[in-house]
């Protein structure tokens, strides 16, 4: 029953559009299939980074110290607004294809999925709030428990941002065919993923 609970919280939390979403849709609709993969594999490595840090006590650490948990906000603050200025200026499919520029490396893609899921400390207060709430400690094995939930949690996200790739990637020809509809996108993705930052900086 714990473990369903945790699955059905797991998949409410996975729902919830955020800038693991943004990322791995400008990913998919802008350099393809492949690239949203590997943005989604890297958010799903964060979690489980997250869960690692978990069942050390480290996440414990971020949600209780109040300097610990502003640095870790700031950082991933810049970090969303650097992707913003990233998006907003990647070549754009019809530039790549008129200069011949090659698209972001997939390992560079994965590692900034990674970074931007690291760098969120409401993944790691999620860990601290959320996981003791299903871990039994009659059963044993806590730490092993938190890793076990970690990584259900990584794949039902994965899940989740699969389809999510997977729709966008069915709008993608719109965007391919109208330079103008992939530079209002680009500008939008951007402009969210500018938001996400100043509001993870502000604490709104």
């Amino acid at each position: 029953m714990l473990a369903l609970g945790f699955a059905g919280a797991s998949l409410a939390i996975a729902l919830s559009p955020g800038a693991s979403w943004l990322y791995v849709i400008s990913s998919a609709v802008s350099q393809g299939v492949s690239a949203g993969r590997a943005a989604i594999a890297g958010n799903a490595t964060g979690i489980l980074c997250h869960a690692i840090f978990a069942a050390l006590g480290i996440s414990a650490l971020v949600a209780y110290s109040a300097n610990v948990y502003a640095t870790v906000r700031w950082l991933g603050a810049i970090y969303l607004i650097v992707l913003a200025i990233r998006t907003i200026r990647s070549p754009s499919p019809f530039t790549r294809q008129a200069t011949g520029a090659a698209p972001s490396p997939l390992s560079t893609i994965y590692r900034q999925g990674i970074v931007m899921n690291l760098l969120n400390p409401k993944v790691a207060l999620l860990m601290v709030a959320l996981l003791p709430q299903f871990v039994s400690a009659d059963s044993g094995h806590v730490h092993f428990q938190v890793l076990i939930l970690g990584s259900v949690h990584a794949g039902i996200a994965t899940i989740v941002l699969t389809v999510v790739a997977t729709v966008s990637m069915r709008a993608a020809p719109l965007f391919y065919e109208s330079p103008k509809l992939e530079r209002i996108f680009r500008w939008l993705s951007g402009g969210v993923l500018f938001g996400l930052g100043a509001r993870t900086a502000l604490e709104i």
